[in-house]
């Protein structure tokens, strides 16, 4: 994950996202939130549209968990991270994997943008923003099944 132009900064964010994906896969939701900001916001993908804080994050997470496959991978790309001074953002496409065959929870990639602060040292997500993308003709979700190949809804049929 590493580039040969990337900053210390950078880096330590890096090792913060494979930390996470690391936890997710493990299906540990302390280490899924070791990370995070007390104070924390995130726009998830699901519902509640809002959730704020660690401790209702990783209650969340728990919540989830029994709706994932006994094992997957968390599968990145497109990783891009900015850092200046103690701010950093993280943009990223996440995909959900079953190792035991389709499962629902891998049915798209979804988007991952991520805000980080730098405080006495230590770098904290203070806010995540997941998101698929939808289909404004009819409000449903659009699934990213391979993001090297753009598909989009057909405009010209409005209700």
């Amino acid at each position: 994950m590493a580039s040969p132009t990337s900053t210390p900064e950078q880096e330590q964010i890096r090792r913060l996202i494979t930390t996470w994906t690391e936890a997710v896969t493990a299906k540990d939701c302390d280490r899924i939130v070791a990370d995070y900001a007390d104070d924390i916001l995130l726009y998830d993908a699901i519902p509640p549209y809002k959730t704020v804080g660690k401790a209702a994050i990783r209650k969340a997470w728990a919540d989830c968990m029994p709706h994932f496959p006994e094992a997957f991978l968390v599968e990145l790309r497109d990783l891009a991270v900015h850092a200046a001074g103690d701010v950093g953002v993280a943009h990223f496409l996440c995909h959900f994997k079953s190792l035991s065959g389709e499962h629902p929870c891998g049915m798209t990639w979804m988007r991952i943008t991520e805000g980080y602060r730098r405080s006495q040292g230590r770098w904290q997500v203070i806010h995540s923003h997941v998101s698929v993308p939808f289909n404004p003709m009819n409000s449903q979700a659009w699934m990213i099944g391979d993001p090297d190949v753009v598909t989009l809804p057909d405009y010209g049929k409005c209700p």
